[in-house]
């Protein structure tokens, strides 16, 4: 069961604004841009270039500064996944089959992992979607830097969805879930729908993994994802 929302839909324009924006401090390190140089990028005026960035920053795709006739433009992290999630759409549109494997070392900390894995709606879903009874704790990841990417390419990807619920007291949101093994144990990385960027990986398994891999705080690990689009 995957999951279907996404962030609001962003326009063709905004799109191309960011890819643009995105070329920009590819390369020159930062963005600093008048409207009409960006409406000559985009084959659009310079009216219509003004406009588009009054309407991304107001949506939170960027900041901006403005200087003279310039201005220093940063992509919001919002920005940033928006072009990670059309990345993995036409991954899903063309059936591209990725596997890869994201490194990074252990680390301390309860996390919001340990929170998912003691709510028995949580659990039960992670059972039937997942084929896990989730050991009560999470082995906390710590992404190296050069993998940051592709962290960021698996959470723009549908994943499974586990869904939230009710009480008396709160509602509890949505996470979505990605199926991986690490040393050949069956595992999930888990990330609440509306988290913000980080870079760690929350993984549950049914085991104690710390226990069973001899892991400490620092150590290396290897996660090994397969997304199926």
């Amino acid at each position: 069961m995957a999951v279907t929302k996404r962030e609001e839909d962003l326009s063709y324009d905004e799109y191309g604004a960011l890819k643009n924006l995105a070329r920009i401090k590819k390369k020159r390190s930062s963005i600093r841009i008048s409207s009409s140089e960006l409406g000559k990028m985009m084959l659009t005026s310079q009216q219509t270039a003004s406009r588009l960035l009054i309407k991304m920053e107001n949506e939170g795709l960027i900041s901006r500064v403005i200087s003279g006739k310039k201005q220093s433009i940063t992509v919001s992290e919002k920005g940033i996944n928006a072009l990670y999630e059309e990345i993995a759409e036409l991954s899903d549109l063309l059936g591209i089959i990725e596997n890869f494997t994201i490194s990074g070392t252990v680390s301390s900390g309860l996390g919001e992992g340990r929170y998912y894995v003691s709510k028995k709606p949580y659990v039960v879903q992670f059972s039937e979607k997942l084929e896990i009874i989730p050991y009560p704790g999470t082995l906390n990841v710590r992404i190296l830097p050069e993998d940051e990417a592709k962290l960021r390419m698996l959470r723009a990807n549908e994943g499974i969805l586990i869904e939230g619920f009710e009480s008396d007291d709160r509602t509890y949101g949505d996470v979505k879930a990605f199926q991986c093994k690490i040393d050949g144990i069956e595992c999930a990385a888990i990330f609440p729908y509306r988290s913000v960027y980080k870079d760690v990986i929350e993984v549950i398994s049914s085991e104690f993994l710390r226990e069973r891999l001899s892991l400490k705080d620092g150590d290396s690990i290897k996660i090994g994802f397969s997304i199926k689009n």
